[in-house]
């Protein structure tokens, strides 16, 4: 019988209480963006680690070394025994150690030494400099309260022996708080340390961190921010450097799950948009400590939810997970394994539909130009969902009403939020693209509903068109605007206003002209791409 134990020690996180931040987006409109998260599954493989790695206990924080040894947590009790009949004592955590064979399967795994798995402590999440030399892991003890506080500390390796660790500076432990969770990021100069505390000043409960190290000097931990950290908690870090972004969780950003992995490009306190990772990644379970491996786009994360023929609720417990994209193609003589080239990644959420409020943006204006962005009007329309819904049945019988609420109802959930979502998502392919030097080709074509006359409604469409620019120029700490001004080469966006759709409407009544589900469709912009990235 697997044990019952609180799978959130895991995270050793104090179990803080904090209140829902909803921010600009109601109830509905977030329910609305997980059903499309849940519904748009990536062409990912994510498989349970054997037996080897995965216990009935609890595995997490994996990290597989160019050397083929893979390093995980893992929390443990002294007796195979159900937790009613164990003391809170009888638990220990240790880190772990196993080597990745050539056929997939690995070694048994060994506990390292005493001198980092010290006794009477939970020695836990970690990661390692890039010469993997280094160690900075965290130990967590019961303080004279009884409170469970985390430290951070770190070793070194001489040969392969590891150094006595030493305590990090009170800089990053800091009294009566907790620091784990940490994640190293080297550059030419200075090193950046990110790590999760619950130290003052912060945005919520757990917060993401990050301290800046030069010569082995830790500065005073700075706060990722808002735009990382919410009012709920933070979790994992992992900073992909090559690509600038950072993976992290979360249980207050836009999720499907307790904890869901999300990532977003930027660095220290500069961040842009942050989007959830999606699934298969994420579950209605909790998902965390996403990494990436050294090589190729797999890698691994911790989750519980279940995968092994056991009754779904039995769910105590985290085990680890590899992914890996699907098999692109199947010859007589070997499955070749595809990581998708960026200009995949960018095919596979083209093309793009973006819808518009009646007359939106500029009501009655004539100039093909508007200042607003796109985000603001898709906020603007789903907070008149409620009306749209309303208005779209006005007058008709109960059965005809019902139809059509029903049907603007769907409209809104798989088409409207299914656009914004997927603009989410290829905003940080562009990025990923251009940042490796990379050249897209995109068109944006924009129409109207055929309510007004033809020159109204070409001016329209170019200003639907113009939002989109508008977003591109503010996103991510304005990125794209050297791309878009032409400073730098690698972005070509082709602007096609077309205008209103060639059909007429069967009545003059606003329940159709206005709310009805076709004109909501004629009123839109789409994004494609060119033949080198359509899908």
């Amino acid at each position: 019988m697997r044990l019952r134990v609180l799978h959130i020690i895991l995270l050793l996180s104090i179990g803080v209480a904090t209140q829902a931040q909803v921010g600009k987006l109601t109830e509905q409109q977030r329910e609305e963006q997980r059903h499309f998260i849940r519904h748009d599954s990536l062409p990912v493989i994510v498989e349970a680690l054997p037996e080897e790695v995965n216990t009935h206990f609890s595995e997490f924080c994996g990290r597989l070394l160019p050397d083929s040894t893979f390093y995980f947590t893992s929390l443990r009790a002294n007796a195979d025994e159900d937790i009613d009949h164990i003391f809170e004592t009888s638990w220990y955590c240790n880190i772990y150690q196993s080597t990745l064979l050539p056929e997939g399967s690995f070694t048994p795994a060994e506990p390292l030494p005493p001198l980092i798995n010290a006794r009477n402590a939970f020695n836990s999440n970690f990661c390692f400099n890039e010469k993997h030399n280094l160690i900075i892991f965290s130990r967590c003890t019961r303080s004279h309260d009884g409170e469970l506080r985390c430290t951070l500390w770190q070793s070194k390796r001489d040969g392969r022996s590891w150094q006595k660790p030493k305590k990090l500076p009170s800089t990053i432990n800091a009294e009566g708080t907790t620091s784990l969770q940490p994640y190293l990021v080297e550059a030419e100069n200075l090193d950046v340390l990110y790590f999760v505390s619950d130290r003052e000043q912060g945005v919520g409960g757990l917060d993401i961190w990050y301290s800046i190290v030069k010569d082995g000097h830790y500065q005073t931990p700075v706060n990722a921010g808002s735009a990382i950290n919410t009012e709920g908690n933070e979790v994992t870090p992992f900073y992909d450097k090559q690509k600038g972004v950072l993976y992290f969780s979360s249980d207050e950003h836009l999720g499907i799950g307790g904890y869901d992995i999300f990532y977003c490009p930027g660095s220290l306190s500069q961040w842009g948009s942050v989007s959830n990772m999606g699934v298969p990644f994420n579950s209605e379970y909790n998902d965390f400590y996403f990494t990436f491996d050294p090589v190729g786009e797999c890698g691994h994360f911790s989750s519980n939810r279940p995968h092994d023929g056991t009754e779904e609720s039995d769910t105590c417990c985290n085990d680890l997970f590899r992914f890996r994209w699907k098999p692109s193609t199947i010859t007589s003589d070997t499955t070749a394994i595809h990581t998708p080239t960026i200009h995949e990644k960018i095919a596979s959420v083209l093309p793009i539909t973006l819808y518009f409020q009646n007359d939106q943006p500029d009501p009655r204006s004539l100039s093909d130009t508007t200042v607003t962005d796109y985000p603001t009007l898709y906020n603007q329309y789903m907070t008149y969902n409620a009306l749209y819904v309303r208005e779209t049945g006005r007058g008709l019988s109960d059965a005809a009403r019902q139809a059509a609420e029903a049907e603007m109802s769907q409209f809104l959930r798989d088409s409207v939020a299914t656009g914004y979502e997927r603009l989410q998502r290829l905003t940080q392919y562009l990025r990923e693209a251009l940042t490796a030097g990379e050249t897209v080709e995109l068109t944006v074509s924009g129409y109207a509903s055929p309510l007004h006359n033809s020159d109204y409604n070409l001016h329209l469409s170019s200003r639907r068109i113009f939002s989109l620019l508008n977003y591109l120029r503010q996103t991510d700490d304005s990125f794209f605007v050297p791309y878009l001004d032409g400073t730098k080469a690698g972005l070509v966006v082709h602007i096609d206003p077309q205008g209103a759709v060639n059909r007429s409407f069967q009545t003059e009544e606003t329940r159709e002209t206005v709310y009805g589900v076709q004109a909501a469709k004629d009123r839109k912009i789409i994004i494609t791409g060119n033949e080198d990235i359509k899908p």
